[in-house]
């Protein structure tokens, strides 16, 4: 059956090709109510979609936003994601979603496929590690959508084109890690060899740094990836390493910092499984704050970023409500990140 043509809604409605256009798009210039309300109704009744392809070449702009995360089993950048989703579908605007894996490859791909699409906006949540001399065809790619007048919003990691929300990724963790220690705690274990993951890399080296300040380090470094899975092996060596150790009974209890809440909510289940209580052998704090760090038992210790006003901002600064617009090409907003000690690194004296 071929498809459906404006010039076909516009003959069931009885009116001119140049009336039906503006009829479906609701604009000032239709005649008349009753003639928009007929356009409509013959449009419907046909099963008329417009032609999206033929309005973004008429009005040079596809309506479509890019978004790149790593992970949207993550409930990190699966909180973003939604938050992004609502703001756009609510000013008519439309996601294009797709994924990395942390996948430097992957990412550089997914953004030239985005860009062929004819975006708008491109808004990257995380990222590879940017300046390195892998990541040049990528940088000259976003350069040259700039420069053709696309937008550019880099989350947590600058994608050294356009505009970038900071997370405060090593200012939050040496804060988290100066808490847990004023709480009492002074056994630590950190996650490290991240990868080309620049802010995890950079969340444990905020973490160490806290330490530091307070004449202490870590007794255990584990490589585990950034994700559930990760927080299983995190939780499997700490295990092992506490077996190895002094009796239960007789050492304060090992805090473990994950630099990414899905990690840390991973490790707690199998701390578990392994037969360990958290926070009474075990402490765990993570890094994020999503909204299941909440609903877990023990609620989840974290720096808590303020996702959906992170999500806001980026969404009003490629729909151009953010107030002034940037004059120059490189513009930076740091989220407020906020301390969240829960149940999960308890101690006694709390």
């Amino acid at each position: 059956m071929p498809a459906v043509r404006l010039t076909d809604v516009a003959r069931d409605a009885g009116v001119s090709l140049a009336t039906a256009s503006p009829g479906r798009s609701g604009s000032d210039r239709v005649p008349g109510k009753d003639v928009a309300e007929r356009v409509q109704r013959s449009a419907a009744k046909l099963g008329y979609v417009t032609n999206a392809q033929a309005q973004a070449l008429a009005r040079s702009r596809s309506g479509l936003i890019g978004l790149v995360v790593h992970d949207i089993s993550d409930p990190y950048f699966g909180e973003i994601a939604r938050q992004i989703q609502m703001r756009v579908f609510a000013s008519g605007t439309q996601v294009l979603l797709t994924q990395t894996d942390r996948d430097a490859e992957t990412e550089s791909r997914a953004i030239r496929a985005l860009i062929a699409q004819r975006v708008d906006a491109l808004v990257i949540v995380g990222s590879s590690s940017y300046g390195a001399s892998s990541d040049e065809t990528l940088t000259a790619m976003l350069e040259g959508f700039a420069r053709n007048g696309g937008l550019v919003v880099g989350i947590g990691q600058s994608p050294g084109v356009g505009r970038t929300i900071d997370v405060g990724d090593a200012d939050g963790a040496r804060a988290l890690a100066t808490a847990l220690v004023v709480e009492g705690h002074r056994r630590f274990a950190v996650v490290g060899a991240h990868g080309p993951v620049p802010a995890a890399a950079h969340r444990t080296g905020g973490f160490l740094a806290g330490l530091a300040e307070a004449g202490l380090e870590a007794e255990l470094s584990v490589e585990a990836t950034l994700d559930r899975q990760g927080g299983h092996e995190l939780a499997r060596r700490v295990a092992e390493h506490l077996q190895k150790g002094p009796a239960r009974d007789s050492a304060a209890p090992l805090c473990v910092f994950a630099p990414a809440d899905v990690m840390a909510l991973g490790a707690i289940g199998e701390l578990r499984r392994q037969g360990l209580r958290v926070p009474q052998d075990v402490a765990v704090a993570g890094f994020g704050g999503v909204p299941a760090g909440l609903d877990a038992s023990p609620t989840l210790s974290t720096l808590a970023l303020p996702l959906e006003q992170i999500a806001d901002t980026a969404v009003g600064w490629v729909l151009g409500e953010a107030g002034e617009a940037p004059e120059a090409e490189q513009a930076a907003w740091t989220a407020p990140g906020e301390i969240a000690l829960r149940e999960s690194t308890a101690t006694t004296s709390r």
